[in-house]
């Protein structure tokens, strides 16, 4: 039971959300988040070389592959029906409306058609055999978190990193995107992928901005006591530190390394 002291102490809703998003203007601030990343640049700029593409392509469907296995940690880890149920929309989302009778499938199938046109074989593909170790470190890294961590601190350390949201609550000076492709555009531009093949980045982005509805609005209406914010606060850190990570592994090992 929470302390009558510790829920005096605590932030009221909107000032707990704006309070993570300026903590991630602190991370970029200090460098701990780089805004934009080298990589976003390079692949904006068409900087990366088609073996970089294909290795990055390969890399990341692990990550997507292994969403999904941490939302369900957060939804097994939660003891709320209400709050299930509102995980289970962005859950079902993610592994495909066409379980509960919808139409779009998962969204790690829809990157299969980016690796597809790439002409990266599916075998290879599903296998992972071609993952780094270290950025498979940093995937799992993810899952444990929201295994061995309270639902609520799964839920912010999802929130963190969820689309766009950043964007919405920070100013558009400190955006640094200026002529910047969506990574999606510069696959079309400079590598020449076909608009169907682009699938993914379309309604990927659509639904993480939903998705970021949903967990904001669980953070707002139970995560309601001093100490519980301090451990969605640490969460939010540990998965922008998560990201980075693999930003930073994708851009040494494949842009770096192959100067």
């Amino acid at each position: 039971m929470v302390s009558s002291e510790a829920n005096d102490a605590a932030l009221p809703p909107e000032k707990f959300i704006a309070k993570i998003w300026q903590e991630r203007q602190r991370f970029v601030r200090e460098g701990r988040i780089k805004q934009p990343h080298p990589w976003q640049v390079a692949l904006s700029q068409g900087k990366v070389s088609k073996i970089a593409l294909v290795e990055y392509v390969k890399n990341r469907y692990y990550f997507l592959c292994n969403i999904n296995r941490k939302d369900a940690q957060i939804i097994a880890n939660c003891p709320i029906p209400d709050a299930r149920r509102m995980l289970l929309r962005k859950y079902i989302d993610e592994e495909g409306q066409d379980v509960a009778g919808g139409r779009l499938g998962p969204h790690y199938e829809m990157w299969l058609k980016i690796s597809d046109a790439l002409g990266i074989p599916r075998e290879l593909m599903n296998s992972f055999e071609d993952v780094l170790p270290v950025y498979r470190y940093t995937v799992d890294a993810v899952f444990n978190f929201a295994k061995l961590h309270g639902w609520l601190e799964g839920v912010a350390a999802t929130y963190a990193t969820e689309g766009r949201m950043w964007k919405r609550y920070t100013p558009k000076e400190e955006h640094r995107e200026e002529g910047l492709l969506h990574e999606g555009e510069a696959l079309r531009v400079h590598y020449g992928l076909p608009e169907e093949a682009l699938q993914f980045y379309h309604v990927h982005s659509d639904t993480n901005d939903e998705h970021g509805d949903i967990n904001e609005a669980i953070l707002k209406k139970y995560c309601v006591s001093h100490e519980l914010q301090e451990k969605a606060l640490d969460a939010a850190r540990f998965r922008w530190e998560n990201q980075e990570t693999r930003h930073d592994i994708i851009y040494r090992y494949f842009v770096l390394g192959a100067s």
